[in-house]
């Protein structure tokens, strides 16, 4: 009966996840409809700079925390929540404090008017470690409903608001506000439904062990975020911000839904990989099951969005934005690599490997320069070919390489549990 429960699990959560994901999909497309009807190309380009920026500084807290929640065992959990809970507050106010020291510089930088946006938003990062924790014991606990509710609730609230903000005139103005709303009610309903751990004594000894696990978990986190961002800054300040904003328009609305739905059902796969004592050829299996479950979501959208973006965006978008098409399909042409991608990440986590995790993307993140350095000569369409060239051709490598590091640590120690693994 357990083996049925925790099949059911398996099975559930992912699907749970892309019918989250693909909910919020069609709110962001019905707010991408709004927004590319109502701003400019200059008020797109506004957008991607402040909420790069954001996402930027607040990289530091996908610092692998919340895996290490996931992978505590029952004793050591309380100890870990708590230490836990103790750094997500510490990062939250050095991201609050930087994203607010940096909003002059860069309104100054860039010659765009963003100072005010970006202070303003800085507040989210004062809400969200109220309750992170608790989400990530919801992860845990496999509670599908409510963390695919969540999902669904958070990211659909701020797109309709979003539309909702841009039809009545706030312009840019639309993109910010609505973050800071969705995420005191998120914070709210979290702590309404989710209890808390009980209190335990925070000792150095379990913190230093968060901190050894997070370390490089943040910087191959930090280098993927960096790839995922940075160009939009670097096309924004070589380019213009007319430029930016259909470099920005192509990403969010060619391989954004790839890498949204990827994203989604990734979170997934690392309790699947990780549960268990699991023996090296099972768990390869494991790793392809994930990847084909991914590409059979993901891939029929992207080939309908390549083939259909001649027509469908002039349609729905208006045909001011005709100039993203070539970039936009190249973008979804480059997200093909997602499911091996994010299934190869949530496998190195999986088995405690963060080591090289932190390598390869160490590795993606000099591809992504020289790419980046080679397409803008050539404009926005140059940059995403290039961009579309370093995202697919090294992944299978990296994926083949955390393969044999997995089944390699697997056969060393064959009865290992997860918290074995990662140590």
């Amino acid at each position: 009966r357990d083996k049925l429960v925790t099949g059911v699990q398996t099975c559930a959560l992912p699907i749970f996840m892309a019918g989250a994901e693909m909910g919020n999909r069609v709110t962001r497309v019905l707010t991408g409809v709004v927004l590319a009807r109502c701003l400019t190309t200059f008020e797109f380009g506004l957008i991607a700079l402040v909420l790069t920026t954001y996402e930027l500084v607040r990289m530091l807290i996908h610092n692998g925390v919340g895996a290490r929640i996931m992978q505590a065992d029952d004793a050591e959990l309380d100890e870990v929540c708590a230490t836990v809970h103790r750094m997500n507050w510490a990062v939250g106010v050095v991201m609050c404090a930087l994203q607010a020291a940096l909003a002059w510089p860069i309104a100054h930088y860039f010659d765009a008017d963003v100072a005010l946006l970006l202070v303003s938003l800085s507040v989210v990062h004062l809400v969200y470690p109220v309750a992170l924790v608790r989400s990530c014991v919801a992860w845990r606990d496999q509670r599908m409903t409510l963390t695919a509710g969540l999902t669904f609730f958070q990211i659909s609230l701020d797109n309709v608001l979003t539309a909702a903000m841009a039809l009545m005139g706030y312009g840019v103005w639309a993109a910010v506000a609505p973050k800071i709303v969705v995420a005191i009610l998120w914070t709210i309903i979290v702590l309404l439904t989710v209890d808390p751990r009980p209190r335990a004594k925070i000792t150095r000894a379990k913190l230093w062990d968060v901190i050894a696990y997070s370390r490089r978990v943040l910087g191959a986190e930090s280098l993927n975020t960096f790839r995922a961002n940075a160009d939009k800054m670097i096309v924004g300040k070589f380019l213009g911000m007319e430029a930016n904003g259909i470099f920005w328009f192509a990403a969010n609305n060619g391989s954004g839904i790839a890498t949204g739905l990827s994203t989604a059902i990734g979170q997934a796969v690392l309790p699947y990989l990780a549960r268990g004592e699991i023996a090296a050829a099972d768990l390869e299996r494991r790793f392809w099951n994930s990847v084909r479950a991914m590409s059979f979501v993901i891939m029929p959208i992207i080939l309908l969005q390549v083939i259909l973006a001649p027509w469908y965006v002039p349609l729905i978008f208006g045909e001011k934005w005709l100039p993203a098409v070539p970039a936009l399909m190249l973008m979804c042409l480059g997200a093909l690599s997602r499911p091996i991608v994010v299934a190869t990440s949530q496998l190195l986590r999986a088995v405690g490997a963060v080591d090289l995790e932190w390598r390869i993307a160490k590795y993606n993140a000099v591809l992504f320069v020289l790419a980046l350095v080679a397409g803008l000569p050539f404009g926005v369409v140059g940059v995403a070919a290039a961009l579309a060239v370093v995202n697919i051709i090294p992944a299978m490598i990296f994926a083949r390489a955390a393969l044999e590091r997995a089944s390699a640590d697997r056969a060393a120690a064959p009865s290992s549990n997860l918290a074995e693994a990662a140590a």
